[in-house]
């Protein structure tokens, strides 16, 4: 893939004002265990089996930092590390202390480094609070624990059906302006973002093969959680597998979808390089990082353009066509607008808009397919989309023949034309010269 219109795009965005205030629809999550990332030392390696898939593997806060600009590289702004309390399972579901630091994981300073390190590099650090049957003491080590090491987020995990007032007031308590608090569960909490097992699954039934309606997908807010999958459901693959599908090509496709429509999205480690499984002992696999890259170059660009663009974090959205797979919609802000098309279907497609939607003598600068667009006679603008591909179309002032790279090529062609006629000269005079 040709990086080169993407560079020039970020610089372009950089232009683009900044969000009027933060909020996690700014943010995009990728979330892990700790323990299936990356080893990048044994000292800390105590009963580790990495055959046995409910043993623990040997991942730390070092093989994080060890392997950060795999993840920093992909655009994600939240890294969600999953509990790191002392535990006797490495899912953190078997807590043993919430005052101290499963020492699998690696020390105090080590954590201490890691959230450093994030923080420096423009990162935010999320960790899991396993809340289930927790006691007011556990509750005040966990407030605790949060505020001594700075953490920017917190996602909670065993949460009851209904939340206790105990719960809800220690949620209201850690939930401050500094600190955004989410759940990968269905919770009557007030969240910063809402999660809903629908919306999980709308995505899974919409990618998981072509021409699928996604009118849920329509839906969407700022608010709502957007995840293919999660650490406790089945991989995203393994439904695109079950149709026979090609997991690269699905994935591709649903993560065009997750970051560009309204909400907050998350990403479940190893959903880069199609991590397939449907339990625990299978999905929870050792993440590998000597694969193809195709997934992860794919969501870099894309997050390269939405982590500089107000339009597609906080933009309003405009439904401009949904039909089996074909998902046509408008982001848009007071300074800038994009034409996001998601063509999940099996045969290429058309949208036709209005200066109406676009506006009059605009042009759309795809960014995938590096095509652009221009009002036609009729005033109308028509981008086509092959099968099973994403393009987002930046619409900007129609900047017309672009004179300056024409007469660059007149130049250079001429340029080309007279050096050939100089070889064959010196080449003519030369062979005259041997006659003679």
């Amino acid at each position: 893939m040709n990086r080169l219109p993407f560079i020039l795009l970020f610089a372009l965005l950089l232009s683009i004002p900044a969000p009027a205030f933060a909020s996690m629809q700014d943010e995009s999550i990728y979330d892990l265990y700790v323990d299936r990332y990356f080893n990048q030392t044994s000292n800390n390696d105590v009963d580790v089996n990495t055959q046995d898939p409910q043993a623990f593997a040997g991942g730390d806060f070092l093989g994080i930092r060890d392997r950060l600009s795999h993840i920093q590289d992909m655009g994600f702004t939240y890294i969600s590390v999953g509990p790191i309390f002392e535990t006797d399972k490495y899912d953190g579901s078997a807590i043993v202390a919430y005052s101290s630091i499963e020492p699998r994981f690696g020390t105090e300073q080590e954590f201490v480094d890691l959230v450093e390190e994030l923080h420096a590099k423009d990162l935010k650090v999320m960790i899991d609070l396993p809340v289930n049957d927790a006691t007011p003491q556990q509750f005040e080590e966990m407030q605790a624990f949060v505020e001594q090491y700075a953490i920017d987020g917190v996602k909670l995990t065993g949460l009851p059906e209904t939340a206790t007032q105990e719960l809800s007031a220690f949620v209201e308590a850690i939930n401050t302006d500094q600190r955004d608090v989410i759940s990968l569960q269905e919770t009557d909490l007030q969240l910063d973002a809402t999660f809903s097992n629908s919306t999980v699954e709308a995505f899974q039934q919409a990618f998981k093969t072509v021409d699928q309606p996604m009118d849920v997908l329509t839906t969407l807010t700022e608010k709502d959680v957007l995840a293919l999958d999660t650490l406790a459901t089945e991989r995203f693959t393994h439904f695109s597998t079950m149709e026979n599908m090609f997991p690269p090509t699905r994935i591709k496709v649903a993560l065009g979808a997750l970051l560009t429509l309204p909400g907050v999205p998350v990403m479940t480690y190893g959903t880069e390089i199609a991590m397939n499984g449907d339990s625990s002992e299978t999905s929870h696999q050792i993440m590998n990082f000597r694969v193809d890259e195709d997934i992860m170059l794919f969501a870099e660009d894309l997050q390269t353009v939405r982590n500089q663009s107000e339009a597609l974090q906080t933009g309003d959205f405009e439904l401009l066509q949904n039909e089996d797979g074909y998902l046509v919609f408008k982001r848009s802000t007071e300074n800038e607008s994009f034409i996001v098309v998601i063509n999940n279907s099996s045969e290429t497609k058309t949208f036709t808009a209005s200066e109406e939607i676009v506006g009059v003598d605009k042009e759309l600068r795809g960014l995938f397919g590096r095509d652009v667009v221009r009002q036609n006679d009729n005033g109308m603008y028509n981008m086509t989309i092959d099968r099973e591909l994403v393009e987002l179309y930046h619409v900007k002032e129609n900047a017309g023949l672009n004179t300056a790279y024409i007469v660059a090529m007149l130049i250079a062609y001429a340029l080309f034309l007279g050096f050939i006629y100089l070889v064959w000269r010196k080449g003519k005079q030369k062979k005259k010269a041997l006659a003679e």
